[in-house]
């Protein structure tokens, strides 16, 4: 009866301590806590693999398989997103800079309702976000601000994603092209987390408008979404970097270099050192974000406006150039010092942008 009396008790003991949350979750048979990201051994891609890494960890379910239409919490989950799908990759990369979620914000900007699909992103600029990192949303075909790495491109919404769109976020860009990772796209039947998109560049009365006009495997882009806080905290280099006898620093749409005196001489007298200046610069992390083909042939053609262009001549007394090496773009900015146009940033449009080859999953460095 003793030994009855013992069981009993221990029995109605454990289960105060099971409602009182007092055992390990693993215990409770709860699912994994709403902050955690899934197991690692989901994981598809190292977050210190892409954005110059400073990316998240990309997850495909047991490394190979998508999960259409399901919202898997119980595997882990940040914020609430739903673990494995594209929307969960855009939310812990940007709750890395403060964004709590992607919320819709109501009138009296209280915080409203989860992004239903990716396809919502194209009203970035109505979610409720940290109150001084407005997210901004700039439509294809229309956008006066290119796509820049660390911004979440937006896919329309067509049969191919199930009518609710697609996001991935921008990797790198490089002339004409761009590179970017995504999660829950398997278009063979495995993963595909690194896409790539065609780039077009126009000149509206010297105002250059930007379009996506081939998305790879996502399809269709809508536009893309802006943040400052992913610029400032994850991509911008202001502070003055040495390469060799060269200097650079870096925002989100192009890396600043500075020609010493010597360099400045060696293109004016016609020596094609695109490549060694790409080095230099591919060995300091300037071109972490883009590649080395594109800024090897910019230097290269910065050297045919310092030999055509008296304004950057040595000839006229400069001493050394400064140049703006852009992702993408047609308008190319020199800067002399020394000669008739001394400290000044002057424009140069280039005949058209660069072609690279197109993304193949490894990026050229």
């Amino acid at each position: 009866m003793r030994k009855v009396y013992l069981k009993l008790l221990s029995l109605l003991l454990l289960s105060a301590l099971v409602f009182a949350g007092a055992l390990p979750a693993q215990a409770r048979g709860s699912k994994r806590p709403l902050q955690d990201p899934p197991d690692p051994k989901h994981r598809f891609l190292s977050g210190s693999e892409w954005l110059g890494g400073a990316g998240v960890d990309v997850f495909y379910l047991n490394k190979f398989e998508c999960v259409k239409d399901k919202c898997l919490q119980e595997y882990g989950s940040v914020n609430g997103s739903c673990p494995f799908q594209c929307v969960d990759l855009a939310v812990r990369l940007y709750a890395k800079v403060g964004y709590d979620n992607f919320r819709w914000s109501t009138r009296d900007n209280t915080p409203g309702r989860r992004i239903g699909a990716a396809k919502d992103l194209v009203h970035a600029d109505q979610f409720q976000a940290p109150r001084n990192g407005q997210l901004r949303f700039y439509p294809n075909r229309s956008a006066d601000r290119p796509p820049a790495p660390g911004d979440l491109l937006v896919f329309e919404a067509s049969a191919q994603n199930g009518y609710f769109g697609h996001v991935a976020v921008v990797d790198w860009v490089a002339g004409d092209t761009l590179g970017y990772v995504q999660q829950n796209v398997c278009p063979t039947g495995l993963p595909e987390p690194y896409g790539w998109a065609k780039l077009e560049v126009e000149l509206d009365n010297g105002k250059q408008l930007f379009s996506i006009t081939d998305g790879g495997s996502g399809g269709s882009v809508a536009g893309w979404v802006h943040s400052d806080l992913i610029k400032q905290q994850l991509i911008d280099q202001p502070e003055m970097r040495r390469a060799g006898d060269i200097r650079w620093n870096r925002d989100d749409t192009a890396v600043y270099v500075y020609l010493s005196p010597a360099r400045t001489r060696a293109l004016a007298n016609g020596e094609f050192i695109g490549g060694v200046i790409a080095d230099l610069l591919s060995s300091s992390g300037a071109l972490s974000f883009t590649t080395y083909e594109l800024a090897a042939t910019l230097t290269n053609q910065v050297g045919e406006w310092i030999r055509s262009d008296r304004r950057l001549n040595p000839a006229s007394g400069v001493r050394s150039v400064d140049f703006t090496l852009k992702y993408t773009g047609r308008i190319i900015w020199v800067r002399p010092w020394g000669g008739p146009a001394n400290g000044k940033w002057i424009p140069f449009v280039m005949e058209d942008v660069f072609y690279q080859p197109r993304f193949t999953g490894v990026k050229e460095e």
